[in-house]
């Protein structure tokens, strides 16, 4: 009985620490995909910025 106790215990920490690992994949996924979208919307703004003072020559004396 305490060898089967102890097994089913074991059991439960492996499948644990697998639902940890499949969440933290998860997350990771979508970290890189929300950072991947804001990097897009960056480097949009900043063409944007760029081509509005190209166009009103700022800086040129």
């Amino acid at each position: 009985m305490k060898n089967w106790i102890l097994n089913f215990i074991a059991d439960e920490l492996s499948t644990a620490a697998t639902e940890y690992g499949i969440t933290a994949v998860v997350m990771t996924g979508g970290a890189a995909t929300g950072l991947s979208a804001l990097r897009d919307s960056l480097q949009a703004k900043q063409t944007s910025m760029i081509s509005i003072l190209e166009d009103s020559d700022a800086g040129i004396d």
